[in-house]
């Protein structure tokens, strides 16, 4: 079983000859931050629409406060960012009927420990901050200059109409920082969410196969059906 590689894996895969009995392939949506043009910034890529989204939802923010993106530089201030993240985004999938990410203790003490052995490192907790309220909280892991989103927490305004769109204002920042720091690459894996196709500047496939040796039952059976 193979879970979300690319295209070169999956070449790589289908030269063993075993027969692929599950294939499925979603839309992983990138920033090339390398390619983006000398004297231009990471908004000059996006579309129209796009840019004045995220021009409004900053600007918004930053009427309440100046903004702010904190990296977690100690165990403690992980473990600190991390519960945090876990509350807001637990609350938002408790209010669209679903447990989300973080439901069960097992889930939460990996996802701890990963933090203890990771930091400082590759996992990147971050802090969101407009004035003295957290808006919002991201969870990424990084490797050689890509930035890969795992999870986040936002806290989004009650009603309607508001500009403020805490999802797009978190990343911008993040994806600032990590170009600041050097970075190359932020990667929103999996997912054609609308939020990830309006940030990133690219897309590629990655794909989830099995692959069952061609004497197996259930490559007899998957020929068979066909």
């Amino acid at each position: 079983v193979l879970s979300g590689v690319d295209a070169a894996t999956l070449a790589a895969a289908e030269r063993t000859g075993a027969a692929t009995t599950q294939h499925q392939s979603r839309v992983a949506p990138f920033i090339d931050l390398g390619a983006i043009p000398p004297g231009e910034t990471y908004i000059d890529q996006l579309s129209r629409n796009a840019r004045a989204q995220l021009r409004r939802s900053d600007r918004a923010y930053a009427a309440t406060g100046p903004l702010r993106i904190e990296r977690a530089r100690t165990v403690a201030e992980g473990l600190q960012f991390l519960d945090a993240l876990i509350v807001l985004h637990t609350a938002t999938w408790r209010a669209r009927g679903r447990p989300g990410a973080f439901a069960t203790p097992v889930v939460r003490a990996f996802h701890q420990a990963l933090v203890r052995r990771g930091i400082p490192g590759e996992v990147a907790l971050f802090r969101i901050t407009a004035g003295s309220t957290a808006i919002g909280y991201l969870y990424n892991l990084e490797h050689e200059g890509r930035a890969c989103t795992y999870q986040s927490g936002f806290d989004y305004p009650g009603g309607g109409g508001t500009p403020m769109k805490p999802g797009l204002t978190c990343h911008h920042l993040a994806i600032e920082a990590h170009r600041a720091g050097g970075g190359t690459e932020y990667d929103f894996l999996g997912g054609a969410d609308r939020y990830k196709l309006s940030l990133a500047t690219s897309t590629r496939p990655l794909h989830w196969l099995t692959l069952t040796p061609h004497w197996h039952p259930a490559a007899l059976m998957d020929r068979f059906r066909r």
